[in-house]
């Protein structure tokens, strides 16, 4: 009989007592990112003459591939051909947009753009579409594909060429 009693009550005896202990030994646990950058920015703030700068967010970057861009003008057409990469900030952005339908939807974004662009801003003398400001034309870009996805950051031109052609 005493055997069975000790079988029985030893684990509902110990069993709680090994829970409460091991919760008494475990270590903190770390702080979240977001309370580590604080308290990284408090010491910071702390040195004299130093300056607490932001923690950097981390862009992703997704190609868009080529794009041909018509400006039809009364005598000729001038083709213009951009291919971009756009920049994302934070992975689940990232991974959200990186699929088939994202990447539709920013390709779609950047034509859109592009289009209204090539009606508007860059409606060039000829000769002149080789003098077109890039980084002007990338801002442009931004800010305005910036309205429909929130996570891009910024854009870069990999390729920029034009091309003249006479209209019939």
């Amino acid at each position: 009989m005493k055997k069975i009693l000790i079988i029985l009550l030893g684990p509902l005896i110990l069993g709680p007592a090994g829970y409460f202990l091991g919760q008494m030994m475990a270590p903190e646990p770390p702080p979240a990112p977001a309370e580590m950058a604080d308290a990284e920015m408090a010491k910071e703030k702390e040195k004299p003459g130093k300056v607490a700068a932001a923690p950097k967010e981390i862009l992703y970057k997704m190609p868009l591939g080529k794009f041909t861009v018509q400006v039809m003008q009364p005598e000729n057409v001038l083709h213009i051909v951009i291919d971009m990469d756009v920049y994302l900030a934070g992975a689940s952005e990232f991974e959200r947009l990186n699929g088939a339908e994202g990447r539709a939807r920013l390709r779609d974004g950047a034509i859109g753009v592009l289009s209204d662009m090539a009606e508007t801003t860059l409606w060039v003398d000829e000769g002149e579409e080789h003098n077109l400001d890039r980084l002007k034309m990338i801002e442009e870009i931004v800010r305005k594909m910036h309205r429909d996805f929130d996570a891009i950051r910024t854009a870069r031109i990999n390729e920029f060429s034009s091309a003249r052609t006479s209209r019939m």
